[in-house]
């Protein structure tokens, strides 16, 4: 094993991912994934994310090139060996109704126990972790069958990290989560890599995988782009993978925006702070182009009653006590 393969955790070598050889969904892939180090993987429905992920980790055979798993073949292994090296969180729902959920986590520690699932204190120990990190752990005894599709999720989640692996690949792990338990397991699955294992998860979510991963991969026009969201903001892919549906990428405040109606411009005035921000937001939501010098002037201005907003214009100036009122007649 040479030094170069063993920094990565994966490297795909011309790696092709398909249904049929003669109609690849992509090839010629060479990527890599480094220890402690979340991947985003970002792509179109149906553009093979979920057959990259399981072609990548051996559930689906490759149609072309190899995947080395820390510097070795995949085939290489056994498959209790990979079970010790990979755990992987599915995006479809677990359909184990009279499992519990805390029975659902120890399989996790199959790889270890074997069949007869002889549970030592360590095995315990590492399945009241994963509950108590995933916060499920009042949640034990309960079945699945009693759960929403976001807490088997979290289940399903806290049985990868029970399986105590270096890699961890999930397939659209917020799929079935609502906005705060998306950014909670987002947290998570940081603080995972952050103690030194390494994470490769596909998603939709481009605006949260720009914050939070250190690298992406992102499906456009049948090639996958390598790189830290910053790099590929600057190359202007942001703006390239939406330049046909009407939505644009507002590189300062790193989150995506409808082009909608442009309404004119305006100059904002008014203290940094909370209500600076969140009026720019409004303007920008609505259409309005920043500029000194306009012809119409926003003034934010607080008083012990909270805030107002002050539109000046030629004609005079009218005084609104919440955005909603301001934006309504504006536009």
């Amino acid at each position: 094993m040479t030094h170069k393969q063993a920094e990565h955790i994966i490297s795909l070598d011309r790696f092709a991912i398909g249904h049929y050889k003669e109609n690849a969904l992509l090839s010629k892939l060479n990527l890599t994934v480094n220890r402690g180090e979340m991947v985003a993987l970002i792509g179109r429905n149906g553009a093979g994310k979920s057959t990259l992920l399981k072609s990548m980790i051996g559930l689906l055979a490759p149609l072309d090139g190899v995947c080395l798993l820390e510097g070795l073949p995949f085939a290489d292994y056994t498959l209790p060996q990979r079970a010790r090296r990979v755990s992987f969180v599915s995006s479809q729902i677990t359909q184990l109704p009279a499992l519990s959920v805390g029975e659902l986590v120890g399989l996790g520690r199959m790889p270890y126990t074997g069949w007869m699932g002889r549970m030592s204190p360590e095995d315990r120990a590492l399945i009241k972790q994963a509950l108590d990190e995933v916060q499920m752990a009042s949640f034990s005894e309960r079945k699945l069958d009693c759960l929403s599709d976001g807490e088997r999720q979290r289940a399903m989640i806290a049985r990868a990290f029970a399986q105590d692996t270096p890699l961890m690949v999930l397939d659209e792990p917020t799929a079935f989560l609502d906005i705060p338990n998306t950014y909670e397991l987002i947290r998570l699955l940081s603080r995972f890599r952050d103690g030194g294992r390494s994470i490769v998860y596909s998603t939709h979510d481009l605006e949260t995988a720009i914050q939070c991963a250190d690298k992406m991969w992102v499906i456009h026009e049948g090639k996958i782009l390598e790189g830290a969201p910053e790099d590929l903001g600057m190359s202007g892919l942001f703006n390239e993978l939406f330049s046909t549906s009407g939505i644009s990428f507002d590189e300062q405040a790193g989150r995506f925006l409808f082009s909608g109606k442009q309404r004119g411009r305006v100059y904002l005035e008014g203290e940094e702070g909370k209500p600076l921000i969140w009026t720019r937001n409004t303007l920008k939501r609505l259409g309005f182009k920043l500029e000194k010098g306009a012809d119409q002037l926003i003034k934010i201005e607080s008083s012990n009653d909270g805030y107002s907003w002050v539109l000046q214009k030629d004609s005079g100036s009218l005084r609104f006590e919440s955005l909603y009122t301001l934006a309504r007649f504006l536009i």
